[in-house]
C-alpha cells in the first residue's frame, strides 16, 4: 500500500488534493467543532500531498523500492530507500556512487523505461574494462557453481550462494577459504589450481570494489566512456541486468543519488 501511494501519478494526486479541498469547503459551512476539524485535517492532507508529490518528490528526494537482488549486498529486495534527487543539479556524480536512473529502452524486454538502481562505475573521459574471473583444476575450467558445491558444507547451502575469488584463496559466503584447503577439497596440490578474481579496471588501475556479491565472471571490452555517458553496474556483477549488458548510459537518464536506506528498520543505514 505505500509503495503505492508514494508513486502516485500526478493526475491522481491532482485529483485527490481536489477532493480534499472541496471537503475542506463543504465542512466549512457545517456548524460545529467536529465538522471544522475534519476540514481541518483534509486541507492539511491536501497542502501535505502538494508538497510532497508536485515540490519534494520531483526535485529535492524521493522514496525507491527494491524490487530485484541485483544490488546484493548494498540493498536487498523489499528494502525502501530515499533518493536525493537535487544534489546532481549542482554537482557532478561520482565514481562508487549508487544512482538511481530511468533505463534505456533496450534495459527490458518490452521496452518499457522503468526506473532502476546501480553503482556508477566509470564516468565521461573514463576508460574502463573487465576481466572475468578464472577458476581452474589443472587444465579444466570450473563454473562458480562446482566450486561452491565442492566447497561447501550443510552450513553454507542457503538462497543465494556467494563464491568470491582471491589470489590466496575463495570467499565462500564471506567465509575465507585458504588455497590449501580449496586444493583439498578438490584433491590436488595447491600448485595445480589457478585462480584469477575477476577485475574492473579504470583508467589503468584495479578497482577496489568490497561492496560486490561476487566478481565478475563476464568480458568487457576496454572502453572509453563518451561525453555525456555513464557506465553503472549492480553490486551483484553475475546477476545484474546492467551497463555489461546493454551499454554506456546517458548522463541526462540520471534522476539521483542513493542516501540511506529507512525501512525495514533493522536494515536502516547510510547507502555508500
Amino acid at each position: 500500500m505505500s509503495e503505492r501511494l508514494a508513486n502516485l501519478s500526478w493526475q491522481s494526486v491532482l485529483v485527490i488534493v481536489a477532493v480534499l479541498l472541496c471537503i475542506r469547503f463543504l465542512l466549512m459551512r457545517v456548524q460545529g467543532d467536529f465538522a471544522k476539524s475534519i476540514a481541518e485535517i483534509a486541507e492539511s492532507l491536501a497542502v501535505a500531498m502538494a508538497l510532497v508529490f508536485f515540490l519534494i518528490r520531483p526535485f529535492l528526494v524521493q522514496a525507491f523500492f527494491i524490487p530485484s537482488g541485483s544490488m546484493h549486498p548494498t540493498l536487498l529486495e523489499d528494502d525502501h530507500i530515499l533518493v536525493n534527487k537535487l544534489g546532481y543539479r549542482f554537482f557532478q556524480p561520482r565514481t562508487g556512487d549508487v544512482v538511481v536512473f530511468k533505463a534505456p529502452p533496450d534495459a527490458s524486454e518490452d521496452g518499457e523505461e522503468k526506473d532502476y538502481i546501480k553503482r556508477l562505475i566509470a564516468t565521461p573521459g573514463d576508460t574502463v574494462e573487465i576481466r572475468g574471473a578464472v577458476f581452474k583444476v589443472g587444465a579444466e575450467r570450473k563454473t562458480r557453481q562446482e566450486v561452491f558445491t565442492e566447497l561447501s558444507s550443510p552450513r553454507d547451502i542457503v538462497e543465494e550462494p556467494r563464491v568470491k575469488y582471491l589470489a590466496n584463496g575463495v570467499l565462500l559466503n564471506g567465509r575465507l577459504l585458504p588455497k590449501e584447503r580449496v586444493a583439498q577439497a578438490f584433491d590436488v596440490k595447491p600448485a595445480d589450481l589457478t585462480i584469477y578474481p575477476g577485475k574492473t579496471i579504470l583508467n589503468g588501475k584495479v578497482l577496489d570494489e568490497p561492496y560486490t556479491a561476487e566478481d565478475p565472471d563476464y568480458d568487457l571490452p576496454r572502453t572509453k566512456i563518451d561525453d555525456g555517458y555513464l557506465l553503472v553496474l549492480g553490486d551483484n556483477r553475475n546477476n545484474s541486468n546492467d551497463g555489461h549488458r546493454w551499454g554506456p548510459l546517458e548522463r541526462k537518464r540520471l534522476l539521483g543519488k542513493a542516501m540511506f536506506i529507512f525501512w525495514p528498520l533493522n536494515r536502516v543505514r547510510i547507502v555508500d
